[in-house]
């Protein structure tokens, strides 16, 4: 075999932002590469002989099919491929490896969902994996799209959900809409969909999509697509290496994605050390540390005290508000958050979209005041009145400062790894 067989990696078009070459080295693959090819591209790619086996992305998972030696049953009955290995014989067998990843997504599902109706939005390949799986473990099931099917009562348009009287108790988000970065955005409300009991959505970045965090809002269980990801590429793992991946490794894994690649953001009042404790928890982590207030100051030439008064309040607000948006929909940062961040609503929706929120608790007598102008404005005990309620709504971990700034990000870092060993992701 040519040299470099032993190649493994992800072919599609734009992949940059794919969590694949991190998931395999955690399986046991050495290296895992991202193949980004053009279509014109794609018969010469798989022609070459230094690679052993491949996942495939939109939008080849279809496109590779009439150039396989063989096709699984599984991917045939799927109509597309999501997994290619190359044999010793240099044939290229083809496998879907997306329906037991979101089978295994389903066995989180309650026993109160069983063969209740869902709803599956989008009408591609990972709608017509969800589908199979739902068919085979009892449903029936309905698509919705903007342009349904004509003449098919199970597929309806967006519209069509209001005056519907199919009781969905499952909704699917099997689209792109959603996806770092274009997020927090949503395919649609789910105010049409009052049976819902549980919502899935596929994307996995950002960790809670639009569309979760509004069923979370409506007390609907919200479930992302991480574990669906992990395990089908576990299957792949089996598939290249005929090796068999445990339930707990898989876990394990989910466990670490979640926590390196969400955000920990920092909120709390003025002058409780959240940029100081923000720059010694990402140099303990690896992280990048992001401050808002010097965010906002090279983004609008501005300091947040100088914008308050020439400005003043209400048009920082707004400025900060699109700036936090665009920071905080990335990835494996620490995120120190001005004292005020907690006075647009909309700003939660940022953070808990792809963020663990840490509260900092600082006495208030030792807080420092200069350079404050809104302490100084109102005071510090009216601030603390107006803000700390929501500081706490908003926390997923509260953590008190330590004796020092060392201490206190040590803290932090060992409430987030407990907290992600032990508990479930999904904020109630």
């Amino acid at each position: 075999m040519a040299e470099h067989a032993n190649r493994y990696g992800l072919l599609g078009r734009t992949i940059p932002h794919s969590f694949s070459p991190r998931i395999y080295p955690l399986l046991g693959l050495e290296s895992y590469e991202l193949f980004e090819r053009e279509p014109e591209e794609l018969l010469q790619f798989l022609h070459e002989q230094n690679w052993s086996g491949i996942n495939v992305t939109i939008p080849y998972k279809q496109a590779v099919m009439p150039y396989l030696d063989e096709i699984d049953p599984l991917a045939a009955r799927l109509g597309n491929v999501n997994t290619i290995v190359r044999t010793p014989e240099r044939r290229l067998h083809g496998y879907n490896t997306d329906y037991h990843g979101f089978y295994a997504l389903c066995m989180e599902l309650p026993h109160s969902l069983d063969k209740k109706p869902c709803l599956i939005l989008g009408t591609g390949g990972a709608a017509k994996t969800a589908a199979c799986v739902l068919e085979d473990r009892g449903h029936t099931v309905y698509f919705a799209s903007r342009n349904p099917r004509a003449g098919s009562s199970s597929h309806l348009s967006y519209d069509e959900l209001a005056s519907s009287s199919i009781p969905f108790a499952l909704l699917v988000n099997a689209t792109p809409v959603g996806t770092y970065p274009h997020c927090p955005k949503a395919p649609l409300t789910l105010d049409a969909l009052p049976h819902l009991e549980t919502v899935i959505d596929l994307i996995y970045n950002p960790s809670r999509t639009a569309l979760l965090m509004d069923a979370e809002r409506r007390g609907i269980a919200a479930l992302n697509g991480l574990r669906m990801l992990v395990v089908q590429a576990a299957k792949a793992y089996e598939l290249y290496t005929g090796k068999t991946v445990s339930s707990g490794c898989i876990d394990r894994i989910i466990q670490q994605l979640d926590f390196e690649t969400k955000n920990i953001v920092l909120i709390g009042m003025p002058g409780s050390g959240k940029t100081t404790v923000g720059k010694e928890l990402a140099r303990l982590l690896g992280r990048t540390h992001i401050d808002m207030d010097d965010a906002y100051t090279k983004a609008y030439k501005l300091s947040p005290q100088d914008a308050i008064k020439q400005l003043g309040e209400q048009v920082f607000r707004t400025q900060e508000s699109q700036l936090l948006q665009q920071i905080a929909a990335r990835s494996e940062q620490v995120i120190s958050c001005g004292g005020g961040v907690v006075e647009l609503d909309i700003n939660y929706q940022y953070l808990h979209q792809h963020s663990t929120i840490v509260m900092l608790d600082r006495p208030l007598e030792e807080l420092e005041t200069c350079n404050r102008p809104l302490s100084a404005r109102y005071g510090v005990e009216a601030l603390a009145q107006k803000r700390m309620h929501r500081y706490r709504m908003w926390s997923d971990v509260c953590i008190s400062s330590q004796e020092s700034v060392v201490a206190t990000a040590k803290a932090i870092n060992d409430a987030l790894i407990h907290t992600h060993n032990t508990c479930s992701h999904t904020k109630e």
